[in-house]
C-alpha cells in the first residue's frame, strides 16, 4: 500500500479532531504506516495477547485447551456468558471461541485469571511488544478510575500477526487453531466490510467509547498483515474499511514502497 493513501487517510482522522494508526505489511517485509508506534487504549485487542500467550503455555503443558473452568464473576459489556446463568463451566477450547469471535468479556477474565497476568506480560516481553500492557481485566471500573489502562500500538499489533501467520511464535497446531478462531470473528463492519466475499481474513476489533479498532490478517495471493487503531473519529469504520479495500488493490505495489 502506497504511504500517501495512508497519509491522506490520516489527514481525513485528523481534519476531524481524531487520529489513525496504521501498519500495512506485505509478506516479505515490505510495510507503511502512519503513527504507527503511538500508544492507543487497546479495547478489546488486548485479547491478542491473552490469546497468544495462552496458546504459548498449552504447547508448554502448562495447560490444555480440555481443562474446563467455572464460569463466575460475569461482567457486563460484550459477549454473551453474563446472559447463561445456567452454564456452569466451559471448556479453555470455548472460551478462547467466546473471547475472539464475539469478544466476551468474561471469558476474556476466565482465561487471563487462568494463566495471570503476569504471565501475558512476559509473553508481551519477549517477542517485543513493549507498547502492548495488560493493566486489568476487561470491565474493571475501579482500575481505569485509577488509571490502569490497557493499551497497545499499531507497530506491536502488527508485529503479534505477522509473527502469528509466519509461525514464528507457535507451533503449527497452535498457529492454526489460533487462525481459526479469528478467522470467524463475527464482527465484520471495518476490515473485511469493503473486501470481497471470498477474501479470507483472521481478525480482531476493539472498542470503547471514541475507540474504534481492528487488525488482522488477510489472505490474498500473499497475506497482509493490517493494524488499524483509531481514536475520537466519527468516521472509524470507513477509514479502517478503506485502508483494508485499498491494501489489497494495491498488494502488487508493496515492493515499490
Amino acid at each position: 500500500m502506497r504511504q500517501k493513501a495512508l497519509d491522506e487517510l490520516a489527514r481525513r482522522a485528523e481534519a476531524r479532531g481524531g487520529v489513525l494508526g496504521v501498519v500495512v505489511q506485505g509478506a516479505s517485509g515490505e510495510r507503511a504506516s502512519v503513527n504507527a508506534d503511538r500508544t492507543f487504549t487497546a479495547a478489546s485487542l488486548i485479547k491478542l495477547p491473552v490469546l497468544l500467550a495462552l496458546l504459548d503455555g498449552v504447547e508448554a503443558g502448562r495447560w490444555s485447551l480440555d481443562d474446563r473452568l467455572p464460569v463466575r464473576d460475569r461482567v457486563g459489556g460484550a459477549g454473551i456468558l453474563r446472559d447463561l446463568a445456567d452454564v456452569a463451566d466451559l471448556s479453555v477450547r470455548d472460551l478462547v471461541s467466546l473471547m475472539i469471535v464475539i469478544s466476551d468479556n468474561t471469558a476474556a477474565n476466565l482465561l487471563i485469571d487462568r494463566i495471570g497476568q503476569h504471565t501475558v506480560a512476559d509473553w508481551c516481553a519477549r517477542h517485543g511488544l513493549h507498547a502492548t500492557v495488560l493493566a486489568r481485566r476487561m470491565m474493571d471500573a475501579e482500575a481505569r478510575e485509577r488509571g490502569e489502562e490497557n493499551r497497545t500500538s499499531p507497530a506491536d499489533m502488527a508485529t503479534l500477526l505477522d509473527g502469528l501467520v509466519r509461525g514464528t511464535l507457535l507451533g503449527p497446531a497452535a498457529t492454526a487453531f489460533a487462525l481459526d478462531v479469528l478467522a470467524r470473528q463475527q464482527v465484520r463492519d471495518r476490515l473485511p466490510r469493503d473486501l470481497p466475499d471470498n477474501v479470507r481474513i483472521a481478525h480482531k476489533t476493539g472498542e470503547l467509547d471514541g475507540i474504534r479498532h481492528d487488525v488482522g490478517v488477510i489472505f490474498t495471493n500473499t497475506p497482509i498483515v493490517v493494524a488499524a487503531l483509531t481514536e475520537n473519529t466519527e468516521e472509524a469504520d470507513d477509514l479502517i474499511a478503506e485502508t483494508a479495500r485499498r491494501a489489497v488493490q494495491s498488494q502488487p505495489l508493496f515492493r515499490s514502497l
